[in-house]
């Protein structure tokens, strides 16, 4: 796999978008992002001392099977912390938690050709040794903060890059889920509501115990 590296980049995920592909897997990696983002467009604060990852994969998965993207970076994420003695869970569908709060978010981009998966843009940014203050410090934290010591940052990256190699294990997904078996709040639009997550089906939707079925929507941990 071909590693890039960036002191400093706009957005993993942007740069990625330029480049020209001959089907081979590539990691973008940037110890800072100026213009770092998140779902629904939202901004990602990207400060040095993180680690800000584009994992480009050629998967040719079948597009039903998109959700196993995300679900594979973040096992590699839980899998990445477990290795620094760091426990965490995954809050459907896409962040990373540690401590009850924040650790990492993830961002799949894909590219369709037909009904298959051509091209994947895997984004991840985990907080290692980056400051967590201001505003952010009290529903974010990084693997410093919690070990109360700096990481080792190029051994974290590079058990992250081979965490993101290996197959997806939906089980261990589920496994480190904590929406499931736990009441949680859904906000879909305007509409915001109690409920309590069931089972994550096998195309990544969540389904709730009252029978509903979510494939798009923002879920809370119920405090």
């Amino acid at each position: 796999m071909k590693t890039i590296v960036f002191n400093e980049i706009n957005s993993t995920n942007e740069f990625a978008k330029t480049l020209e592909f001959a089907g081979e897997d590539v990691l973008i990696v940037a110890k800072r992002q100026t213009g770092g983002k998140g779902t629904k467009g939202r901004s990602f604060l990207s400060e040095e001392g993180g680690i800000y990852v584009s994992y480009v994969r050629f998967s040719h998965l079948a597009a039903e099977n998109a959700f196993l993207l995300t679900a594979g970076a973040a096992v590699a994420v839980v899998n990445t912390l477990e290795a620094f003695g760091i426990e965490s869970g995954i809050k459907w569908p896409n962040d990373v938690f540690a401590g009850g709060k924040k650790i990492c978010g993830i961002l799949v981009e894909n590219v369709f050709r037909g009904n298959e998966i051509y091209r994947s843009i895997v984004g991840i940014g985990l907080n290692v040794n980056n400051p967590i203050d201001g505003e952010i410090k009290d529903i974010a934290t990084s693997m410093s903060n919690i070990k109360g010591e700096k990481l080792p940052y190029e051994n974290v990256l590079a058990t992250l890059a081979y965490n993101l190699t290996l197959p997806v294990d939906m089980e261990r997904y589920r496994e480190k889920s904590i929406v499931l078996g736990k009441e949680i709040i859904v906000i879909k639009g305007d509409e915001t509501y109690r409920a309590k997550g069931e089972e994550i089906l096998p195309d990544g939707r969540l389904k709730l115990k009252s029978g509903e079925i979510l494939s798009a929507a923002e879920v809370t941990l119920k405090i």
